[in-house]
């Protein structure tokens, strides 16, 4: 009479492939959750620097309704703070914030035409850099 002896369980072929699926998925999950970050940390980056060129447009564009036109018709500001935390440092930083202005001319026209460029420059740590830029036409009131 023979003994027959009954394995319960997994041979090793099974466990290594097994440890080899799972490594695999865990490693798809952890890239695509960095791409998603760096993804949403460029949304960010960007929206902050879309909210700070408008904002600047729109002073220079109060500023020449007003007449109050600078004698230096273009300028640039460097390194100006997006985003603080709550320490007050900066933590996402603009490279350059500029305007420029010409006057336009109008034929027929006696209102006087501003036309008015503003960018916007950052450096983005996985694209390089970037710019943002507006091009409005202002009238003097």
């Amino acid at each position: 009479m023979s003994k027959l002896k009954l394995f319960q369980g997994f041979t090793l072929t099974e466990l290594l492939v097994g440890i080899l699926f799972s490594t695999i998925t865990a490693s798809a999950v952890i890239s695509g959750s960095i791409y998603v970050k760096k993804t949403l940390n460029n949304i960010q980056y960007k929206e902050l620097a879309f909210e700070k060129l408008k904002g600047h447009t729109e002073f220079w564009k109060g500023r020449i309704a007003a007449k109050d036109i600078p004698t230096n018709l273009s300028d640039c500001e460097e390194n100006v703070c997006l985003k603080e935390n709550e320490d007050e440092d900066c933590i996402f930083k603009a490279t350059e914030l500029c305007y420029e202005m010409n006057s336009v001319y109008t034929e027929d026209s006696n209102a006087k035409r501003w036309e008015l460029i503003t960018t916007i420059n950052w450096e983005n740590s996985n694209q390089g850099e970037r710019d943002l830029s507006f091009y409005v036409i202002q009238m003097e009131f």
